[in-house]
């Protein structure tokens, strides 16, 4: 059955160079090759390093120092595969489980293998990516033999002994002899003019947009940008191999790029002025006058005093009239890099993203075999211009964006594995990247067919704690909640038990408060009580029967014993058995009950589980909300409860949740959430102590406590407090190391996103309703916990923390 659909996306592989910041000449080697690779201008260049080069440390590094920037890298760009400028590089950056694992170490070369020549062979060959060759071959083919009307010049620039300005401004191949035919194979496509370095060539490069071997490289790649991502003119200083790191990185970022070398400045002043006038413009559409503009941005090995001379220069290159009158001036400057290596989590500020690249997108199903394992076939996107074989190495990757949207069957979220591609196995014979941008999927070869293993929901998430040291399997709660879901047919139609007089008397029938059958006329009742109260969506008694929630049947009374008895259509008769006394005795047709009371429904399979499905209705409750909670499209994989051994303790969770949430078009790190589900009985100290426990041992996750009332006790208050303020410990970004989510009967009873919800709740909701508050599940946490708790936030909360702090230090000291 086609329950699953995907976006699959074509691009390059992405090889990213490890090396030390002052290491020029292996920044300038890797450069010479990515001339030589298809979307080889967009592979990264991650500094290594424990202390920061001197041009870099008046950075402001916060938390993140020495080998965590690098780490910080990687984590940014999600390279496929690694190359080291020297060994050991892999290790300090965080990576060592590719050295370690030998399906892995095919993914990390030294720079000396990436370009080289095979055994029995007079040529050298890329051993990760696709070569440019492919491509120029087929723009000769479709393009460059014919006689174009809008012929674009082509310029090969001479490179300069002491710096690698050409190699990152224009591009320059290696001059090996067995690397030669690449830059023959230019030569015949383009008939390239052979000028010299300096603002000329740049003006001929960069304002005609002529091609170059940089160029060359993006052939058939899309760069997918936003309109209100400004021009970024980039003045560095060529001479520092930190800089060309810097300015190589940025063309990864979303906003376009152009480089300036600062030697050419003045040169090119006048050209400059007229790229910011240009790009100074109305914005379309905006009615308060607001501009689109550049913005001028200098290397951080340009001091202050350079960068003001340089901003007076370029200022009195522009007109006085083109400011007159204007709200603000053309000229924006920017001194600091956009901290990259940092991860931005706070949504009041924009976030560093990567820039998406793409050559190929197909909307597809996916039919899920399920015979023996959780499989689906898709084909495999290609450049129509690559061979289809070229060496059994990394060429392109696929990358498969799912949505299962009502599908509980397969988990299609999972922890990013930048640094540990040992797991998830979601391939047969190779690792997958799962990271931003979904599962990425290496090709090597054309024209093939590429198989995804699936994991069930259950899983995926034991599978994940057990990367973590955890040893988890259901529990019995943990296996009537996964009954029930295969009952109601997944999340969605959790609905169903979305209102506390349903759950009551669902209660009541299973035995937990008197009684094993509710009259027609019961049901029929509630049914027309939940429709007054114009719940969405709609709910009608056929949704309770079709899922085997209750079933209907005949009620007699024994005339031997006076005991009720309670038979399914199948198995009523004209002769009748008691349960009790086991006598037999024969259908009353003649003394019916009137109002048709002979009729009742009595609850069947696991919803006959007293104590409210010894919970389960709360914790599915709470992950129905959790689903909705951002939006209904973000990403969702989760196991009922689990018994946790760890440290030698068992401790259980009524739900585990991996749930991520897309952010332009890619995906943010998921959340572990952590939950313990009460249904009306009251929380006590061993459950916190408990999800404390959890908290220590899974550090990051977000611990969340539902209910079905709509408050909380005075008692529970307290107790909570207690977690909230433990959970706010610091971790190593400064974040609460487990922050606490409180869910009610307000969020478990409504339906829709918590903004609507809690604005239509009114009173202390209203006020967090605003997208601040519920953008993010950490934001939200905050906010419950603020309106449940009348905590202070955690921001607040530190401020006033710092303040007594330096009122007692000051105290102290006199």
């Amino acid at each position: 059955m086609s329950d699953l659909y995907a976006t699959i996306r074509l691009r390059p592989a992405r090889i990213a160079l490890l090396v030390r910041p002052n290491d020029a000449s292996s920044v300038r080697r890797f450069m010479r090759i990515c001339a030589c690779m298809w979307g080889g201008i967009f592979n990264p260049i991650i500094p290594v390093f424990r202390v920061p080069p001197k041009e870099w440390r008046q950075e402001p590094w916060r938390s993140v120092r020495g080998y965590k920037i690098a780490k910080g890298y990687v984590d940014f760009f999600e390279p496929d595969a690694f190359v080291e400028a020297e060994d050991g590089l892999i290790e300090k950056a965080g990576l060592e489980a590719l050295r370690n694992n030998r399906v892995l170490q095919e993914l990390v070369l030294p720079l000396s293998e990436l370009l080289r020549r095979p055994e029995h062979r007079d040529w050298a060959e890329l051993s990760l990516g696709l070569g440019v060759v492919d491509s120029l071959r087929h723009i000769y083919e479709t393009e460059q033999r014919f006689q174009l009307r809008d012929k674009r010049p082509a310029y090969w620039v001479r490179p300069e002994s002491n710096t690698a300005i050409v190699e990152a401004l224009f591009g320059v191949y290696p001059t090996e002899k067995t690397s030669s035919y690449i830059g023959q194979a230019f030569e015949d496509v383009y008939q390239p003019e052979c000028i010299q370095t300096g603002p000329e060539a740049w003006r001929k490069i960069y304002l005609e947009r002529c091609y170059t071997p940089l160029r060359a490289t993006r052939y058939g790649i899309d760069a997918r940008r936003l309109w209100h991502q400004y021009l970024v003119v980039f003045i560095f200083d060529p001479s520092r191999s930190t800089d060309l790191i810097d300015l190589w990185n940025m063309r990864n970022e979303q906003n376009p790029i152009l480089p300036v070398p600062i030697t050419w400045l003045e040169e090119l002043a006048e050209d400059i002025a007229k790229v910011i006038l240009d790009e100074y413009r109305p914005i379309q559409g905006n009615p308060n006058g607001l501009m689109d503009h550049a913005m001028v941005e200098f290397s951080r090995s340009v001091s202050e005093e350079t960068a003001a001379e340089m901003t007076k220069l370029l200022k009195a290159k522009i007109p006085p009239k083109e400011t007159r009158n204007r709200s603000s001036s053309p000229l924006a400057v920017k001194s600091w890099r956009n901290e990259i290596w940092v991860p931005n989590l706070d949504d009041h500020f924009p976030h560093n993203h990567r820039l998406e690249v793409t050559a190929l997108e197909r909307r597809i199903s996916l039919t899920i075999e399920r015979e023996n394992r959780l499989t689906a076939n898709f084909e495999a996107l290609a450049p129509e211009f690559a061979e289809r074989y070229g060496g059994d190495n990394l060429r392109w990757v696929n990358t498969v964006r799912l949505s299962a949207i009502g599908n509980n069957h397969v988990a299609t979220v999972f922890p990013f594995n930048t640094f540990d591609r040992t797991w998830p196995h979601l391939s047969f014979g190779y690792p997958v990247l799962v990271g931003s941008e979904g599962w990425c999927f290496e090709q090597k070869f054309k024209d093939t067919t590429e198989v995804i293993r699936f994991y069930s929901q259950e899983d995926a998430v034991i599978e994940s704690l057990k990367t973590r040291g955890i040893k988890a399997k259901l529990s019995e709660p943990g296996h009537i909640a996964k009954q029930i879901l295969e009952h109601l047919r997944g999340l969605w139609d959790a609905h169903l038990l979305a209102d506390k007089e349903t759950l009551k008397l669902l209660n009541k029938m299973a035995g937990g408060d008197g009684g094993r059958t509710a009259p027609l006329k019961d049901w029929e009742d509630l049914i027309e009580r939940r429709k007054e109260k114009q719940q969405i969506p709609e709910t009608t008694l056929e949704q309770f029967t079709d899922r085997n929630i209750i079933r209907l049947g005949v009620e007699t009374t024994c005339p031997h014993c006076q005991a009720t008895n309670w038979q399914s259509l199948d198995v009523a008769s004209y002769e009748l058995t008691c349960e009790r006394c086991l006598k037999k005795y024969p259908f009353p047709q003649a003394t019916l009950r009137r109002m048709n009371k002979n009729w009742a429904f009595r609850v069947i399979g696991p919803f006959a589980v007293p104590d409210y499905a010894r919970g389960s209705y709360g914790a599915l409750l709470a992950l129905r909300a959790l689903s909705q909670f951002v939006s209904a499209m973000d990403p969702f994989t989760f196991s009922t409860a689990l018994s946790m051994s760890f440290g030698g303790m068992i401790q259980e969770a009524d739900f585990v949740v991996w749930h991520a949430w897309e952010s332009m078009d890619s995906y943010r790190k998921p959340d572990l959430i952590i939950g313990e589900a009460k249904s009306f009985g009251e929380l006590d100290r061993q459950d916190i102590a408990k999800l404390k426990n959890l908290g220590k041992e899974l550090p990051g996750s977000i611990i969340a406590v539902s209910i079905l009332r709509y408050d909380f006790s005075e008692k529970e208050k307290a107790l909570l407090g207690g977690l909230v303020r433990w959970g706010r410990r610091l971790d190593d970004r400064g974040r609460p190391t487990n922050p606490v989510l409180l869910l009610t009967g307000t969020e478990l009873f409504n339906y829709g996103p918590l903004s609507m919800v809690w604005e239509k709740k009114g009173g202390r909701h209203t006020s967090f309703a605003r997208y601040h508050h519920t953008s993010n599940l950490r934001n939200i946490a905050e906010a419950t916990v603020m309106i449940h708790l009348e905590l202070p936030s955690f921001a607040d909360a530190r401020r006033s923390d710092l303040k007594r702090r330096r009122q007692l230090a000051r105290e102290a000291k006199d």
